[in-house]
């Protein structure tokens, strides 16, 4: 369990529905046992129009108490949406992964792929985006001041630091521009099991069986129907209502 500060102003009429006293209420029932009444304190606090990370994993952990693996994978990754950095919400992902029926393979990548993959989920896009305005704030101030300065030594090391802020600017914005441009909708499978269909259609052909928990990639939805692709790159149709975006 994790400990939520939540800091907000409410007007008078719905001071009953703070959400520090829910926050309590759903540690103490969890503290009990009782994760079924704490999902409903926590999302009561989502109710309210507040989420975060810790929240997210808080809820995972309830679902995952109660062995209902694919509801924990969805709180598990929108934990990790919000906080890519998250390493306990990663460590229960992967556990309750293991427990999954299907066990699907990536698409390998090329070594410079993967290498940018990591660091790009090292930060979220608002993350990415805001360290490259800072750096380039600095730049700029730095610059100016080197245009201006008159003593070398200070000339020198306020160039030497500029140049330095530059280069981490446009990394930070090249990435938050590569994560925006690689931005994938994702969802996660809540059904125990579900045919994947060759065309959005129940009278269509059968290509493959899923099981819950499974992510999937939200490519097209027509309809009642999502077209879906896998991490080891298949791809067919399933109803809307099986899955659940992250």
């Amino acid at each position: 369990m994790r400990i939520l500060i939540i800091l907000l102003f409410f007007s008078s009429s719905i001071l009953a529905q703070d959400p520090n006293t829910l926050f309590e209420r759903a540690s103490l029932s969890y503290e009990k046992k009782e994760y079924a009444q704490a999902i409903i304190h926590y999302n009561e606090i989502q109710d309210l129009g507040l989420y975060s990370s810790d929240l997210y994993y808080n809820i995972g952990n309830c679902y995952y108490k109660l062995q209902q693996n694919a509801e924990a994978i969805l709180y598990y990754e929108k934990a990790l949406k919000l906080n890519p950095s998250d390493e306990d919400a990663l460590f229960n992902l992967k556990l309750v992964q293991m427990q999954l029926v299907d066990k699907l393979a990536e698409v390998p990548q090329v070594f410079y792929q993967k290498w940018v993959e990591s660091i790009k989920n090292k930060l979220t896009i608002n993350q990415w985006a805001k360290l490259g305005l800072i750096f380039l704030f600095l730049f700029c101030s730095l610059f100016i001041i080197f245009l201006f300065i008159k003593t070398y030594s200070l000339k020198k090391r306020s160039f030497t630091v500029s140049v330095f802020s530059l280069l981490v600017a446009v990394s930070s914005l090249s990435l938050a521009y590569y994560s925006h441009n690689t931005l994938k909708v994702e969802a996660i499978l809540m059904q125990a099991n579900a045919y994947i269909k060759s065309a959005p259609s129940n009278q269509s052909e059968d290509l493959f069986i899923l099981h819950e928990g499974t992510k999937v990639q939200v490519i097209e939805i027509f309809n009642d129907w999502t077209k879906i692709k896998l991490s080891d790159g298949m791809i067919g149709w399933l109803e809307n209502k099986a899955i659940e975006k992250i």
